[in-house]
């Protein structure tokens, strides 16, 4: 069926009982409908037609939806497996150090945790996970808002912190894996990009200044203080930098020299990594060079006994805290008060994260994205690892990036390097015992740095931009997380880009259009004179004839119309009255006649919705204007059942039919071809009609103040 056979042109469309073109009485034009409701039957035969009774997927379709690893599962292959394998090695050599410095240097939790964070949730991952190419793991900024908040505990006797690394954890995957199943996916698209980069900015400069305790051989001394001088700097971000330089001269300089080396290497290492990446040399991704610092590091620790020079070394690494655990039961349920503001907070960035990450490797292979199926798998992934005393883990762009330059094929890749890490974790973990720690904070800060890598080209470009909005949430972000703390920080942010979203979705875009004073035609009110364009109507060359109608009003509302909007439509609708444009001051003395509006035209053209709350706002208005004597006019009226059963309903149908009999009233004469009784479409067709109706109620009536004539009719 052809596109014209079910939407008609204008020029087959009916016109009257009388079928002439040329015939515009108000009665008729008041009685015309939709067109549409004449395919009413057409659009019924659509719908029951046997093509969408075959559109409802199959049971194995739905599984193989939610649990994707169904759908490559049958196909996957030994070359599959060797590509996943060797991206799962290149994973490992890079990311088991770097957990381990996540949990030790900013966590302040047992390395364990931070390794069964890339064990538990990349092997549940892989059943879960709807990218391919996606790592889950423990992330820096996650890292450092449970460190945050379990610190105040880890000074009281009997308090295992790993109990309440599965606390944060067990709420951040509920959080998450409750939002999935209520289908919140939508949230990513609240938080703007600013917030992320303010957020990360934060972190980044938190990192810095958590690890330089450590690089400093201050750690020691920074866990000794006595309770004043502890709370003095082991609250906000800025006291922590405050202790570093109040205690800058008891450096122990050993230390301090060692990780200044080591720091220049990764970033030497790293600087060469990206010139040869620039000139196409694409395998230098793959040089590990934090495992090399990491491996020269503990290798010399060994040979040359740095331990008896006073630096610290990692030491045996406790797997008995390897425990399963059952979340929200048992001793621990008593941190969950305290702590469930961490976990939330977790889970907020650690989805935005994911889904920045998700997105972006969408775009770069043409994946299908569901946001939805992501909030599930990161839920279960972090519910999952918890169980086991994991950090939380979410996706991250930066190693997914390798994982598929590696040459990944599926989520098979995560498991693979769950899988080494766990060998490595069982068979090998004593082979790190003279690993320095400060070496683990050395890692640390150069995440840190590059997380500040790009703050200053989005903060050139949002000023170059003007983007004053996006600067402001960048820099309320940051502060809140130097000056207060890390959930400070995510909270302010959120809630201003909350603001910023409910501000923009209550701005009306209804457009109140007026006759131009120096063009024959109507003008959007609110666009200065200098941006105006001929016309604002989309049927304005039809409108041409008649738009020079004085003291007309045309209401176009291209979109649903709520509580939101309608009461601001109202005040617009007062302001042009006053002033003749929406913008000036309400202080403003009255500009604009009271006799001036003699004609209102609702164009609802786009209105796909109409509340309950609308519908009572829009009657006050049309009643308003009905009794101050102002013609009111409804044109291209949707044909949605709810929408013309909620004017009905509300009465504002009855409104216009009064306003139909005062007008036939006015004219004296009975209109050929229609009945007094118009009660059942008083719509008009078009906009363009309803302007030839105001033209032949004019040349009819005789009367050039129609206001007054209306005024002066008695009361129903």
């Amino acid at each position: 069926m052809s596109a014209s056979q079910i939407f008609p042109t204008r020029s087959k469309l009916p016109l009257g009982n009388n079928n002439k073109p040329n015939d515009f009485s108000i009665d008729r034009v008041m009685s015309e409908s939709v067109p549409l409701l004449q395919h009413k039957q057409t659009f019924e035969s659509l719908s029951n037609s046997n093509y969408l009774s075959n559109t409802e997927p199959t049971l194995s379709d739905k599984v193989s939806y939610y649990l994707p690893c169904v759908s490559w599962l049958p196909s996957y292959n030994w070359q599959f497996f060797f590509g996943d394998l060797v991206a799962g090695l290149s994973l490992a050599s890079f990311q088991m150090p770097l957990s381990m410095s996540y949990a030790t240097a900013i966590a302040r939790v047992p390395p364990i945790c931070g390794l069964i964070g890339l064990i538990i949730p990349p092997m549940i991952y892989t059943v879960f996970g709807s990218v391919p190419q996606m790592i889950v793991g423990p992330e820096a900024a996650l890292s450092l808002i449970v460190g945050t908040a379990i610190e105040p505990y880890t000074h009281e006797k009997g308090v295992d912190v790993v109990d309440l690394v599965i606390v944060i954890t067990s709420v951040s995957g509920a959080t998450l894996l409750g939002f999935g199943l209520a289908r919140f996916g939508f949230l990513d698209n609240v938080l703007s990009t600013s917030l992320l980069k303010g957020f990360i900015g934060g972190v980044g400069l938190v990192m810095l200044i958590n690890s330089s305790i450590t690089e400093l051989g201050l750690s020691e001394i920074y866990e000794n203080l006595d309770p004043e001088a502890r709370s003095m700097y082991h609250r906000a971000p800025y006291q922590k930098l405050r202790f570093v330089y109040c205690y800058f001269p008891e450096t122990h300089k050993p230390t301090a020299y060692l990780c200044l080396a080591s720091l220049l290497v990764l970033l030497l290492i790293r600087t060469v990594k990206s010139w040869c990446i620039s000139r196409n040399m694409n395998k230098a991704v793959f040089v590990p060079e934090i495992l090399i610092v990491l491996l020269i590091t503990t290798v010399l620790s060994w040979a040359t006994d740095w331990q008896s020079m006073g630096i610290k070394v990692l030491g045996h690494v406790n797997t008995k805290h390897f425990k399963f655990s059952l979340p929200f039961c048992g001793d621990i349920v008593k941190y969950y008060n305290p702590l469930i503001g961490a976990g939330f907070s977790c889970a907020i960035l650690g989805f935005f994260e994911s889904t920045t990450a998700s997105k972006s490797l969408g775009s770069m292979y043409n994946l299908p994205i569901s946001s939805n199926r992501e909030l599930v798998a990161l839920g279960s992934i972090n519910l999952v690892g918890s169980m086991f005393g994991a950090l939380p883990s979410f996706g991250g762009y930066g190693r997914s990036k390798i994982n598929a330059l590696s040459g990944a094929k599926t989520t098979m890749s995560g498991f693979c390097m769950a899988l080494i890490i766990l060998i490595v974790t069982v068979f090998f973990m004593s082979y790190l015992y003279y690993l320095p720690i400060c070496i683990l904070s050395v890692i640390i800060s150069t995440v840190g740095f590059s997380l500040l890598e790009e703050i200053p080209k989005d903060l050139y470009f949002h000023w170059r931009n003007s983007g004053y909005n996006e600067l402001l949430t960048f820099f309320v972000t940051i502060i809140a997380t130097m000056f207060y703390s890390i959930e400070a920080g995510i909270i302010l942010g959120v809630l201003y880009s909350l603001v910023r979203v409910v501000r923009h979705s209550g701005q009306s875009r209804i457009q109140i259009l007026t006759r131009s004073s120096t063009l024959d035609t109507f003008v959007n009110a609110d666009e200065p004179q200098e941006q105006r364009s001929d016309s604002i109507l989309d049927n304005s060359s039809a409108c041409s004839a008649h738009s020079n109608v004085d003291g007309c009003l045309i209401i176009k509302i291209p979109e649903p119309l709520t509580f939101i909007n309608s009461s601001d439509l109202k005040a617009r609708l007062r302001r042009v009255e006053l002033y003749g444009s929406p913008k000036i001051h309400p202080a403003t003395p009255r500009l604009r006649g009271e006799n001036l509006t003699r004609f209102v035209i609702f164009d609802l053209n786009g209105m796909t919705d109409l509340d309950s709350t609308a519908a009572q706002i829009l009657y006050d208005i049309v009643h308003n204007y009905k009794e101050r004597g102002i013609c009111i006019m409804f044109a291209r009226v949707p044909a949605f059942k709810k929408i013309r059963t909620r004017l009905e309903t509300s009465k504002v149908k009855q409104l216009l039919v009064e306003v139909a009999n005062d007008i036939r009233n006015m004219t004296g004469a009975e209109i050929q071809g229609t009945s007094k009784d118009i009660s059942n479409l008083p719509y008009f067709l078009t906009v363009d009609e309803a302007l030839k109706a105001v033209t032949e109620i004019n040349i009819s009536s005789g009367y050039y103040d129609l206001s007054s004539y209306l005024s002066s009719l008695p009361p129903y």
